[in-house]
């Protein structure tokens, strides 16, 4: 449990460091690994989640628990079917509740025998026989998570003669398929994008000089919120790029709608508090689900009237989200109301606590967003340790930013 008191500090200012973006650290193990290749070298201060990922491709048999990590568990899985034999894949119970079915079918299809040990779609697998790399086609449910599309189109061009891969259903978070392929065409991939999904040529991965790798938008968007809410900030950020592949970069674009401006320098990006904000946002999440979190509790703060659309996945993450960030909101005077299961809206009453009282949910991008209510009364944090999941300094640059 973290208790912070109010935060007195009224300019936020300075350099900070943000871990690489766990995005194309997941991505460049996989594609270090189908490669052969040695693993680049990425740090014990990196997100818990690349570290696992590390972890179990120098393992890679007998049992490997990814604990609450879908994402590197979803692209290992795929991973594993390929290069592994006889390996089992398990988790905690909140990724145990996480799908896994569309992902398993397609590798499946691809030759590749696949159990389930314990619930039907759901982790833990136990990969018996790996996938066919003769087979050309394969079809895969793109409705639920971008990470089973990901997962495949890391893999694929270790085919033969290449693989198509058709997507059905609706694509949920195709920005973070943008980077998968931006990643794969870095190491030398040929990806042609069609209007039914994807052809991969059969050109495998050359592992030359490793391209200098960008700090994680994702955490960035929770240093944003902070200088939304602060009554003054102008906070440098080292090697994150505007221009940048990873999806989360749309924090610069739609933050600028909560006062802050963003300024591309020769070495990273300055944030600068400008004010100027909107009284009401409509915001699609479909392409940025990570973002809800931060986004959300920065509105709440600022009392933004907002409508969220592209939301039903969020049900599936860590926690359930949306019913995360309502709970909580709700002694802030903030209302998020579910009015189908993909929209909500946000509005406001009064009903102010004299201390905020945040519950993590073991979510760590709930205790993030929640953080920044500390520039209006003193919190409490239930479980403050879940932010090594993706930012393990963040209570460090906390500190540096709103201590006097």
């Amino acid at each position: 449990m973290i208790k912070i008191l109010k935060i007195e500090k009224k300019e936020i200012s300075g350099s900070i460091e943000l871990p690489f973006s766990k995005s194309i650290l997941n991505r460049w193990l996989i594609i270090h690994a189908l490669a052969d290749a040695k693993l680049p070298e990425i740090g014990s201060m990196q997100s818990h989640d690349v570290l696992l990922l590390a972890k179990a491709i120098n393992q890679s048999s007998g049992t490997i628990n990814f604990e609450d990590a879908g994402t590197p568990a979803r692209l290992f899985l795929a991973y594993a079917a390929v290069k592994c034999q006889n390996i089992t894949i398990s988790s905690n119970t909140q990724l145990k509740r996480r799908p896994f079915a569309h992902l398993v079918e397609a590798l499946s299809a691809l030759g590749a025998e696949i159990i389930y040990l314990e619930k039907e779609g759901y982790l833990p697998v136990q990969i018996l026989k790996t996938v066919n790399l003769n087979l050309e086609n394969v079809s895969i449910n793109g409705s639920l998570s971008s990470q089973f599309i990901s997962g495949l189109l890391l893999i694929s061009p270790y085919f033969s003669n290449g693989l198509n891969i058709q997507v059905t259903g609706a694509q949920q978070s195709e920005k973070y398929i943008d980077t998968t392929i931006s990643v794969m065409q870095q190491y030398g991939a040929v990806i042609k994008k069609n209007e039914t999904g994807f052809y991969i040529s059969p050109k495998k991965y050359q592992i030359a000089a490793t391209p200098a790798i960008e700090a994680d938008w994702s955490a960035a968007t929770f240093i944003y919120s902070l200088a939304a809410i602060a009554p003054f900030a102008q906070i440098f950020i080292p090697d994150l790029k505007l221009n940048s592949i990873q999806g989360d970069s749309f924090t610069a674009s739609l933050y600028k709608q909560l006062g802050v401006q963003s300024i591309q320098k020769l070495d990273g990006v300055q944030l600068i508090k400008t004010g100027k904000q909107v009284t009401e946002i409509e915001i699609d999440f479909t392409n940025i689900p990570d973002m809800f979190p931060a986004v959300v509790a920065g509105c709440a703060a600022l009392k933004i009237k907002g409508k969220f659309t592209g939301i039903k996945n969020l049900t599936l993450k860590e926690s359930n989200r949306i019913i995360a960030m309502k709970e909580n909101l709700w002694q802030t005077g903030a209302l998020l109301e579910l009015i189908t299961e993909n929209e909500a809206v946000l509005s406001y009453f009064e009903n102010e606590a004299e201390i905020y009282t945040f519950k993590s949910y073991n979510d760590h991008r709930i205790v993030m967003a929640c953080s920044i209510f500390a520039f209006y009364k003193t919190i409490t944090i239930d479980d403050e340790t879940v932010v090594a999941k993706s930012f393990p300094n963040y209570w460090d640059v906390f500190r540096d930013l709103t201590s006097i």
